[in-house]
């Protein structure tokens, strides 16, 4: 049985990824780190509620909360 050839492909080229999120997550007000959305109640601190037309999500525990029509957020 003869030999596999093996063909080098060379260098690929470098890719910038995008950066995090999750400085978009919170403002720095005074010398104070203000979050801007909330935590996951039952996830706890660390995880943020997905903010919705109508409603705040989170994506790992699937916990829903709906805002009345009345009390709006941002």
């Amino acid at each position: 049985m003869g030999k596999k050839k093996i063909v080098k492909k060379g260098k690929k080229k470098h890719i910038n990824n995008p950066t995090s999120k999750k400085y978009s997550k919170y403002k720095i007000e005074g010398g104070k780190i203000k979050r801007e959305l909330r935590f996951c109640p039952k996830c706890g601190p660390g995880i943020f509620l997905a903010h919705a037309e109508n409603r705040f999500y989170c994506g790992k525990c699937h916990y829903t909360e709906f805002v009345s029509s009345e009390k709006k957020v941002n």
